[in-house]
């Protein structure tokens, strides 16, 4: 069993975050998402700045634009600085490497149409599958990029934060007056495939994950697209949650489990690490034989407002609790 991060960290200092993952994730190094640098460095400034389609940032967030603005062009450069930075200071890091963005309903949720309407792209059917088209083929580029420079198994992790919402039509329009239809599980279930088809054709490419810490994440979905990993946050688990986690894993699908909440600044213990992690593993009964393989410990979501020194105890602590877990479910 391995520990993982998802995606972001504290500060500002992209090398900083590098060198904590890279002694701090032995088995499967998460690229450090640092939001607090700058708009471009959020997580949909970031798979913005691998689209192809200009989009501009105005006080009211990113909206599609006749070309790109200054934001869209920095987000650009800073996924080729950060790729000097990392190969550089992971050069003796013998693990794989994890790379995090924007899932297609997340991003369609959060960029709006250019238009007077200033509606989001969720709510134009032509739109998100422009934008689906535009970032299956930005995470196919990276995902070359990236094993081309880096040489290591590679896995591509989409996250999809307001999921839960785009399916119950809960999301408001801009005007906050209606909510956006929700799509048919069948265009969101064709939307993730096309993303998944994209980048598992990528030589290098070990896997296609996908990341929630809402309350609901659509698994028969997910599977139905072919992620081979899925991230849920331990505390939504509930009977129908787990038994889906239970088929997933059954099918040979990773499985990463969010141990520690995000949304506070508290370090759980070893111990209660251990025992959550425990508790969930044996009602799925799950054979010790594919741990390694098929369970991954995480945080449920990034790490953007924990200070350095608590990243730090809780990735120690989640390392020491994977320990603990293999040995107690295979005694």
């Amino acid at each position: 069993m391995f520990v993982t991060g998802l995606g972001s960290m504290p500060g500002r200092d992209f090398r900083e975050s590098t060198r904590m993952v890279a002694d701090l994730q032995p088995g499967l190094l998460a690229w450090p998402e640092v939001p607090a640098r700058d708009a471009s460095s959020t997580m949909i400034g970031r798979a913005l700045g691998l689209l192809e389609q200009p989009c501009e940032l105005s006080p009211d967030g990113w909206r599609l634009a006749s070309r790109p603005d200054a934001a869209q062009r920095r987000a650009r450069r800073w996924w080729g600085t950060d790729l000097d930075d990392f190969e550089e200071l992971t050069q003796d890091h013998t693990g794989g490497l994890k790379v995090a963005l924007a899932g297609p309903w997340t991003l369609a949720a959060s960029v709006r149409l250019s238009h007077p309407t200033m509606n989001h792209i969720i709510g134009d059917h032509g739109a998100c599958r422009d934008l689906t088209q535009a970032l299956a083929e930005a995470a196919a580029r990276l995902a070359t990029r990236l094993v081309k420079r880096l040489g290591r198994p590679l896995i591509v992790q989409f996250d999809e934060p307001v999921i839960d919402a785009v399916l119950a039509g809960a999301l408001p329009t801009f005007s906050g007056l209606h909510r956006y239809p929700a799509p048919k599980p069948e265009i969101v279930a064709d939307s993730w495939h096309q993303i998944v088809s994209a980048v598992r054709a990528v030589d290098g490419v070990g896997g296609v994950w996908v990341h929630s810490c809402g309350p609901s994440m659509p698994v028969d979905l997910a599977s139905q697209a072919g992620f081979t990993g899925l991230c849920l946050d331990a505390r939504y688990l509930d009977t129908a949650a787990l038994d889906a986690c239970g088929a997933w894993l059954s099918d040979g699908g990773t499985f990463g489990l969010g141990l520690a909440r995000t949304d506070e600044v508290r370090v759980p213990s070893v111990d209660e690490l251990t025992t959550a992690a425990l508790r969930v593993l044996r009602v799925l009964e799950i054979d010790p034989q594919v741990l390694d393989d098929q369970v991954v410990l995480t945080p449920a979501c990034g790490l953007a407002g924990w200070d350095a020194p608590s990243v730090a105890r809780l990735f120690e602590n989640l390392n020491e609790a994977a320990g603990l877990v293999s040995e107690r479910l295979a005694d």
